[in-house]
């Protein structure tokens, strides 16, 4: 009797890009309403504003139409609890839990419906855990000597045989196989399908599982830590050497740090100052924090990860042989070797270094064009010199993604703020970059195989694909994200067209793109509102509010990984067919493990 198992295109189905574009649509939708009839009657919100904040908050594009002070506490209590859920953090959470949850499901699965003959050594029942010991003490029902000599996989592309190239993933105690033609899944090649067999794809469903279960509680500490810690440290420090500028807009001093912390690591922007962050210009410790949070929440995300991820591993590695905590160093290496697999928003060591590299030019830009353009400007020049220098740091911070203000827009050098456009507009890019380079660099060093000609061709040809890649990344960007915001900038103002023709200043075209730039990338700086502590988009019609939600909600699905991304995507099922030797037809329906 043999078993048969492939991987296969399974049919469309609702998957991470659909319950991200269905979250982000009818979440909104019903919290606006309760946010409408939460209103109080001497500070009525119209519906389309209720709307337009609720839509800004959970997007974290951090604009507002009414000042925040003004609302109330169940109001702002809402916008910070749509921060939180809108977070791109939090969502992943879910999602690893999912895939953790579908893995289990398989793998379970698979453990009751293995041949009696696999399972003489577990002549006693028991509940199934998969760890990666049952790979190494044999548990695994994998055929090593196949998998050692080299697998013929029937598929493939025009029906041609592979032969699955093997990698390891050494540990100091052990080796982990993996199958070429399974860390393809990790790239993307072919949709994110490959042929695999059945010993193939079990250790690594059983590893990935591990992995899963590792992130699971990783990535909710993570989350969990920074917040918490960051808005108690906040919350003191406001209630004990700035409590004045809570007071005055009528907030309580530690609500003020809690929910300046959660907007800073969400990346929403949204204060309950009125004039967001210029009263704490000189508040060294406030800033320090804000912009570590800022960081850790968005930009730099992938690289804190990894860090923290790669000194788990070096302590589990210190630990003595036969520690209980020991078992989980390969799941940890798996992860750092094979990000791609396990986690869409971790990568590779030499895509992160890039990606940090990345974080401190732009940045550096943002920063030094500050101090650069300040030295004529006397609202920054009023600024202490040493506070002066740090308020730049914050600014660049959030202009990247933060969306917090320590002075003024409004009142900025012009070429600044042409600067800050570019820089919002280039907000996700390098994370994005990352990950598809990321894709390339896995599928080109998957080790020798029968067609590749020597180091370097192998070198030659990724200097070229990289080349490729990023000119390919330059014209997606300029046909996508150009005339997404090219439509919109031309319809806000030809709504606005009335108020151009009283105030052509105010309702420059260029404010307009700075404030729809600013929604699209979900930064949330903004130049401002005539008469009023809010964003620019407060003194527009209902009906540009209307199209700027459009356009927020539209930037927050900027990026997304594609549906065919293998690490979003669920282990569907398994099904195992019998069939009797010399008794297999080509019109028999082969079965196989999907991944949707």
């Amino acid at each position: 009797m043999s078993w048969h198992c492939r991987i296969y295109r399974s049919p469309p189905r609702f998957g991470f890009v659909s319950f991200h574009h269905v979250y982000f649509t009818f979440v909104p939708l019903l919290a606006s309403i309760v946010f409408w009839v939460s209103s109080k009657s001497s500070f009525s919100i119209s519906y389309v504003d209720s709307l337009f904040l609720v839509v800004s908050a959970m997007t974290g594009a951090g604009l507002n139409t009414v000042d925040l002070s003004k609302m109330t506490t169940w109001q702002q209590i809402m916008l910070c609890f749509l921060i939180f859920c809108g977070g791109s953090i939090w969502i992943s959470v879910w999602l690893i839990a999912a895939r953790r949850r579908s893995f289990q499901r398989l793998l379970s699965r698979e453990y009751r419906d293995r041949p009696s003959a696999q399972t003489d050594t577990d002549s006693v029942p028991r509940p199934w855990r998969a760890t990666f010991d049952d790979v190494s003490r044999g548990e695994c029902p994998i055929d090593r000597n196949a998998l050692s000599a080299g697998l013929g996989i029937q598929g493939g592309i025009n029906g041609f045989r592979r032969v699955a190239q093997l990698r390891h993933v050494e540990s100091e105690s052990r080796s982990f196989t993996v199958p070429a033609s399974v860390e393809k899944t990790s790239t993307g090649q072919d949709g994110g399908t490959a042929d695999a067999s059945v010993n193939e794809m079990q250790p690594i469903c059983r590893i990935e599982y591990e992995a899963l279960s590792i992130l699971s509680l990783v990535v909710p500490l993570y989350l969990v830590i920074w917040q918490l810690f960051g808005c108690i440290g906040l919350g003191a420090w406001i209630a004990n050497n700035r409590p004045a500028a809570a007071y005055t807009n009528g907030v309580n001093p530690w609500w003020l740090g809690v929910f300046n912390g959660i907007s800073a690591f969400n990346n929403s922007g949204m204060s309950l100052t009125d004039t967001n962050m210029i009263p704490f210009q000189t508040a060294h410790y406030l800033l320090i924090t804000m912009s570590f949070m800022i960081l850790a929440g968005n930009t730099a995300y992938p690289v804190f990860l990894r860090f923290c991820l790669w000194s788990i591993s070096r302590l589990l590695k210190s630990l003595p042989a036969g520690h209980a905590f020991t078992r989980w160093k390969p799941c940890v290496e798996y992860t750092l070797n094979y990000p791609g697999r396990v986690y869409h928003q971790l990568f590779s060591a030499r895509h992160t270094w890039w990606l940090f590299s990345m974080v401190i030019l732009l940045n550096g830009v943002s920063w030094a064009a500050f101090e650069l353009f300040g030295a004529y400007n006397p609202v920054i020049q009023s600024i202490p010199s040493g506070s002066r220098i740090l308020d730049g740091l914050f600014q660049a911070f959030a202009v990247r993604a933060g969306g917090f203000y320590v002075v003024p827009i409004a009142k900025l050098n012009i070429g600044l703020l042409v600067l800050y456009v570019i820089m919002m507009y280039l907000t996700p890019f390098p994370v994005i970059v990352t990950k598809r380079h990321g894709k390339i660099s896995e599928q080109r060093h998957q080790g020798p195989t029968l067609h590749s000609s020597g180091a370097g061709s192998l070198e030659e040809e990724e200097r070229v694909s990289l080349c490729k890649f990023i000119t390919q990344q330059v014209r997606g960007l300029q046909a996508d994200d150009v005339g997404v915001l090219a439509c919109a900038v031309f319809v806000i103002s030809s709504i606005e067209a009335s108020n151009f023709s009283r105030d052509p200043v105010s309702y420059s075209v260029f404010n307009i793109l700075f404030e729809t730039v600013s929604a699209y990338g979900c930064v949330g700086v903004s130049t401002g509102a005539r008469k009023k502590n809010c964003s620019f988009s407060g003194d527009w019609h209902d009906w540009s509010k209307l199209v700027l939600c459009i356009v927020m909600l539209q930037g927050r699905h900027r990026g997304l990984p594609a549906s065919t991304d293998y690490a979003v995507r669920l282990a569907d099922k398994v099904r195992h067919r019998s069939d009797q030797e010399g008794n297999e037809t080509g019109s028999q329906k082969p079965v196989g493990v999907s991944f949707c």
